[in-house]
């Protein structure tokens, strides 16, 4: 990584400062520890904060999706999930595609979602009201909905592993 696409980063508080430079996750992780020692209560809401690196969870995506100049496409066969994991397989893709900027939003309709996975309107409406209720998916305006940062998780922890397998990767 050449010094160009370093960052910098200073932080002042209370009168202490501290200046982080080189890689992006490297000045985090540094800014993290800084805090940490500032607020002791710091540590421990990171070591129970939920978050997806967007970065991994698409290498880990590797064999199952593809990125084409039209948007993120399924490469692998995803029709023998449970109606609520396809829905929650289609649901993260769709955040994915968006954080690629392939995609105007994170979200999917009820028709889009029925359209992708061939079921009814009323599977689609029972199964995302299931995946609500668990904090998988939220919705995000009238019949939209979108996977929460917990469903992306169980997405990549649960629902890639099978697809992988079945792909044979």
């Amino acid at each position: 990584m050449g010094e160009e696409d370093w960052v910098e980063v200073t932080v002042r508080y209370k009168g202490l400062e501290k200046t982080v430079r080189g890689d992006p996750n490297a000045v985090v992780s540094e800014l993290m520890a800084f805090f940490a020692s500032l607020m002791p209560g710091l540590e421990v809401l990171s070591k129970i904060s939920l978050s997806v690196d967007v970065e991994a969870l698409l290498r880990d995506c590797e064999g199952v999706i593809a990125l084409t100049p039209e948007g993120l496409v399924v490469t692998a066969p995803v029709d023998f999930l449970p109606d609520r994991e396809l829905i929650l397989f289609h649901l993260a893709i769709a955040r994915l595609a968006n954080a690629l900027g392939k995609a105007e939003g994170p979200e999917l309709t009820s028709s889009e979602l029925a359209s992708r996975i061939k079921r009814s309107p009323g599977t689609i409406a029972g199964r995302v009201s299931e995946l609500c209720s668990e904090g998988l998916a939220e919705r995000v305006g009238k019949g939209e909905y979108r996977a929460t940062t917990y469903g992306l998780d169980h997405f990549r922890r649960a629902i890639l592993p099978k697809v992988k397998q079945r792909a044979g990767g």
